[in-house]
């Protein structure tokens, strides 16, 4: 067997003078832009951890209240649930809480009314990461380092019907 052999041809010289260094030019213009890139990923990342986190902890805390009496102060159970539930939390949600009630569907007999507890948490999430935090800070309305989130949860209070509308409650507006 005959191997011939074939003359090498160059397929790419090397580059014009006028031509080198292109590439680290061109490194160098989108490494600031990928950098913010990965870290708004991250940044994000906690932000939507810490919400998801946040809606587990108020729907903890406002299933707790909804096995309590009706008029009682929830407050303490959804502020310990979203101190167990948020990474990172710093102590500083705002907890709103409201009562009310809605007639039930008439079955036999009179007309039965239950109560339903109404639980908003309000939470400024810490922007961990400083160059994403000051590009992404503002666009919640307010410029403070953190990224406000709000959380509502709507639960049925765990009591037997009334028999008529409870004192002290108003009519719930979406029964």
């Amino acid at each position: 067997m005959q191997f011939v052999r074939c003359r090498e041809t160059q397929i790419a010289g090397p580059a014009p003078r006028a031509e080198r260094g292109q590439a680290l030019v061109e490194f160098a213009i989108l490494l600031p832009l990928v950098v913010v890139m990965f870290f708004g990923i991250i940044q994000f990342g906690f932000l939507f951890g810490g919400q998801i986190a946040l809606v587990n902890a108020v729907r903890e805390g406002t299933r707790y209240a909804s096995t309590s009496p009706v008029n009682s102060n929830p407050t303490t159970q959804v502020r310990n649930a979203v101190a167990g539930g948020v990474p990172g939390y710093t102590g500083t949600a705002t907890v709103a809480y409201s009562y009310c009630y809605y007639p039930d569907p008439v079955i036999s007999g009179g007309p039965t009314y239950s109560a339903r507890i109404h639980v908003d948490v309000t939470y400024g999430h810490p922007l961990f990461i400083p160059l994403v935090g000051r590009l992404v800070d503002g666009i919640d309305g307010a410029v403070d380092n953190r990224f406000t989130v709000t959380v509502r949860e709507d639960m049925r209070v765990e009591s037997m019907p009334y028999k008529s509308p409870p004192s002290g409650l108003s009519v719930c507006a979406n029964p």
